[in-house]
């Protein structure tokens, strides 16, 4: 994995949000044949404009029966640079995923566990830049023959076990699917009780260690340091045990009828004004205020307790 380098060229949001562009490391190509950029690339969601002008692009010549050829990073991100930055004219959002060379093969690529594990940590790890992706229980087909193989990913992370197609080319020339599945264990960083802490009780960021856990099945968040600061739990945790977001009680900022400061700020000046809240509420909600001396109405968003910014 050390030799692999990820590119990842994030581009202004749009409906092609899951967008991908995927250079292969390792092609098998016809001797003396000439190299299409469109050959080398695995892609999910690409416009049918960027799809013609790849294959359009000719890279090289490939060279006799058993010899390699190899493709340095700096040539192909020269080349895809520009057409990348003609979908975002466009407004589309693409995931460029380069490798450090790509290598031009006459004779044949085996679909051997190293090569299929370094392909999957590179559709999948820019997914998830903080995670710590394992591979486990890698199955592979047993076809004999094999020359070429291509991997049909999807820009998404699976949970646990998957089950991904895989094109296969012959020595004979022929075409075959078969499949390839294993578990993928996905490891985040998050708070683990250091003690045992009641339910009720509040808590800090010193009431717990970070380390990495799988992740792969959570349906909840890992809150953050600031989130965690004096916070009462739902619940008990357990020694080791992980705390998550939604074990964190809610607590309410404003109630209603309180008398909260309404601060307006424009540069260097702030206006701080006494209002009565409406409704109860939490920090980032936008509630409705009442001036006590015009009861006149306006609308803040909750920073803090007992504050509010205007809206």
């Amino acid at each position: 994995m050390k030799w692999l380098v990820l590119t990842t060229i994030f581009l202004c949001q749009a409906a092609f949000a899951d967008a991908y562009l995927r250079v292969r490391p390792h092609i098998v190509v016809e001797p003396n044949s000439e190299v299409k950029l469109y050959q080398l690339v695995d892609g999910q969601d690409l416009s049918a404009q960027l799809v013609e002008k790849m294959k359009s692009i000719s890279l090289t010549k490939a060279p006799e029966y058993g010899e390699k050829q190899e493709l340095a990073n700096a040539n192909l991100t020269s080349i895809l640079r520009p057409l990348v930055q003609d979908e975002r004219d466009l407004g589309h959002h693409i995931n460029l995923l380069i490798p450090k060379s790509v290598t031009i093969d006459t004779t044949k690529r085996d679909l051997g566990r190293d090569l299929v594990t370094t392909e999957l940590m590179q559709a999948w790890q820019p997914l998830c830049s903080d995670c710590q992706l394992e591979v486990e229980a890698l199955s592979l087909p047993r076809i004999d023959g094999i020359r070429d193989w291509t991997l049909r990913l999807k820009s998404e992370l699976p949970r646990g076990s998957f089950s991904i197609p895989v094109d296969l080319v012959r020595e004979n020339g022929s075409m075959t699917s078969a499949w390839i599945s294993g578990r993928l264990l996905t490891k985040r960083k998050v708070p683990v009780a250091k003690r045992v802490i009641n339910m009720n009780e509040r808590v800090s960021a010193q009431d717990f260690n970070w380390e990495y856990r799988d992740t792969s099945f959570a349906i909840d968040g890992v809150p953050s340091t600031e989130e965690i600061n004096g916070k009462r739990l739902k619940q008990g945790l357990r020694l080791n045990e992980i705390l998550w977001k939604g074990m964190l009680e809610r607590e309410r900022a404003i109630r209603a009828g309180e008398i909260v400061q309404l601060k307006s700020s424009e540069g260097a000046w702030e206006v701080t004004v006494s209002m009565i809240a409406q409704q109860d509420a939490y920090i980032g909600d936008v509630i409705n205020l009442k001036n006590p001396k015009t009861n006149n109405i306006l609308m803040g968003q909750v920073t803090g307790r007992g504050e509010v910014e205007l809206r």
